[in-house]
């Protein structure tokens, strides 16, 4: 049931955050460092609430923290990287009512804080690698380049010479329907490993009762 659930969380995460964003290392860098600050800041937010007995109220002070904090972060990117802030546009506040977001955040109900943050963070960072890898990959084989963040917005660094004014012929994977062709493709395979190690583990266990 977990692992369906992880499944189902990364596919609307990527629906969510992967497809609309820009093809570049550099961007994804700043979204999922945002998205990792608001997971870190609404789990202790939420036990703050909690810890004032103002559980009642917690769906809306939490919506409205996550958004100030989105907010907050936005305006950092336009002071930081004017350039950065307009490519991304409204995709920066994704993370934020992401179902991803909201989903672990209410998910863990355990009243020790160090334990949620370890759940939370983990799932957090678990698709931060999965996000950062797509975004490498359409970096590299859409454009030919890895990006970086920088205040220009991104520095390049070309791996594949492009005459100028020339056509990359990987640009497919830069794209909307590229970024949906990839995500597809990672989590069949994410998928199909899965039910490998279950068989092999369901298989040992047998061997065992045996």
């Amino acid at each position: 049931m977990k692992t369906k659930r992880n499944i189902y969380s990364f596919l609307t995460a990527s629906l969510a955050l992967l497809v609309p964003s820009p093809g570049r290392f550099a961007y994804g860098i700043t979204l999922l460092f945002m998205l990792n600050l608001l997971m870190l800041a609404g789990t202790l937010f939420k036990h703050l609430v909690k810890s004032l007995g103002l559980d009642d109220l917690l769906p809306v002070l939490l919506a409205v923290f996550l958004m100030t904090i989105s907010v907050i972060f936005k305006q950092i990117v336009i002071i930081m990287s004017p350039l950065t802030a307009l490519t991304l546009g409204f995709i920066i506040y994704m993370p934020a009512v992401s179902s991803f977001l909201i989903g672990n955040l209410y998910s863990q109900d355990s009243d020790s804080i160090s334990q949620n943050l370890h759940m939370n963070m983990k799932e957090s960072l678990m698709f931060s690698i999965f996000a950062l890898a797509v975004f490498l990959f359409r970096d590299i084989f859409g454009y030919g380049t890895i990006s970086v963040p920088a205040a220009s917005g991104l520095v390049e660094i070309p791996l594949v010479k492009v005459k100028e004014g020339g056509f990359y012929p990987g640009i497919f994977w830069a794209t909307i329907p590229g970024a949906l062709v990839i995500i597809a493709l990672s989590l069949a395979f994410y998928v199909h490993v899965l039910a490998k190690f279950n068989l092999i583990k369901e298989q040992e266990e047998s061997n065992a009762n045996a």
